[in-house]
């Protein structure tokens, strides 16, 4: 009898300090924690070996048994420019903001809404750009010193 190529199991390590974590995740999606554990090496790399956007299926899962549902950034962005057109040409601070704060909103989503989360995210680039030129001036200060 010929033997595969392929193992069909491998002894891999998990850090003990992720066994815990792994296994509360497991059990609240009443997973084996091996099964969870392979489900969550199995999404990571077709993340990373898809060609386009692509959603880890037991990342969906969780977010839904948990009742948390985010918008991916590509499906965020479509959504977005149907009421907000420049939003594809925000700067990128600005839009990981956006993004954010659309994720945590709760309840319907329309073009005033929209419009509001548009100007905040603007507010709060404005913010990130004065606390990083307050920082670059102390650092230059405390290099003069």
């Amino acid at each position: 009898m010929e033997t595969p190529d392929k193992r069909k199991r491998q002894t891999l390590v998990l850090r003990t300090d992720l066994a815990d974590r792994v296994q509360e995740k497991a059990t609240r999606l009443q997973q084996n924690p091996n099964q969870f554990v392979n489900y969550c090496v199995e999404g990571i790399l077709g993340a990373m070996d898809a060609k386009d956007e692509y959603e880890i299926p037991i990342l969906a899962l969780y977010n839904s048994v948990i009742g948390k549902m985010t918008f991916s950034e590509k499906a965020l962005m479509k959504v977005a420019s149907a009421f907000v057109p420049e939003v594809y040409d925000i700067e990128w601070h600005e839009k990981q903001f956006l993004i954010g704060l659309i994720n945590k909103h709760e309840g319907k989503l329309s073009p005033q809404v929209f419009s509001g989360y548009r100007t905040l995210a603007q507010k709060m680039n404005q913010e990130r750009i004065a606390n990083e030129k307050e920082l670059e001036a102390l650092r230059a200060q405390s290099k003069s010193e």
